[in-house]
């Protein structure tokens, strides 16, 4: 959320679209959990006050005359064990409203894409919402605010890890943010654990919280082909 690689001349970006819908809720868990989990793939999870920094977000997009949704769920990481850098991202699970965009992802970029259904709103009253088959995995949604928006142009670039040393890719996310507080009180968030996806027990078993909605009707989403991580 807060970190702006500097661009690299050398990479080059297999999609990179503009003009995204997005919904993203940016929150807290506990650091010791994913620790434990992210310890098996080699990674340290990037830390603010002693809790991990997660994102849920969706989107909503057209790929050359193709309209798609996306929804993600990662992790933020850091090269140290500090932890108190933001180094990259560690995606455990995306979704994709295309059965023939999931099953590419998988295939050609290794990336744990699954089809569902999506749904999301970026005017206030945002929402997302994920439905696997007949199962509304994860609902969240907005009250209305009471105070107007922090306005802020947010651009993130780097590595996104993939689970079980499927490798990494890079990633640019860009565009001006509505930023809104995250209320436990008025806003609605759902979750529900499912056999087929174990990220959402995950979230249940680390105490996601979340801590700031962004709205944003313009970003860009670009990322780079898949590269095998080496490992000694």
């Amino acid at each position: 959320m807060r970190n702006s690689n500097a661009s690299n001349p050398t990479l080059k970006y297999v999609a990179d679209l503009y003009n995204v819908k997005e919904v993203t809720l940016y929150g807290t868990a506990d650091l010791s959990f994913w620790e434990a989990v992210l310890h098996k793939e080699n990674l340290f999870p990037y830390h603010e006050v002693d809790k991990a920094v997660l994102l849920i977000s969706a989107m909503d997009a057209k790929w050359r005359g193709f309209k798609f949704r996306e929804f993600v769920i990662a992790v933020a990481v850091s090269d140290t064990e500090d932890g108190t850098r933001l180094d990259g991202y560690y995606l455990p699970y995306a979704f994709n409203s295309s059965k023939f965009l999931a099953f590419s992802e998988r295939v050609f970029f290794r990336i744990p894409y699954f089809h569902a259904n999506i749904r999301l709103e970026n005017k206030l009253p945002a929402s997302i919402k994920l439905q696997d088959r007949t199962e509304v995995l994860l609902h969240a949604r907005m009250s209305i605010p009471n105070t107007p928006p922090m306005v802020e142009y947010l651009e993130w670039e780097g590595p996104i890890f993939l689970p079980r040393n499927r490798g990494k890719f890079f990633a640019v996310l860009a565009g001006e943010a509505d930023l809104y507080p995250f209320s436990p009180e008025t806003d609605q968030f759902e979750l529900k654990p499912s056999a087929r996806h174990q990220i959402f027990q995950q979230l249940i078993d680390s105490n996601f919280v979340g801590s700031v909605w962004s709205l944003r009707n313009k970003s860009r989403h670009a990322k780079s082909k898949t590269y095998k991580e080496i490992k000694d």
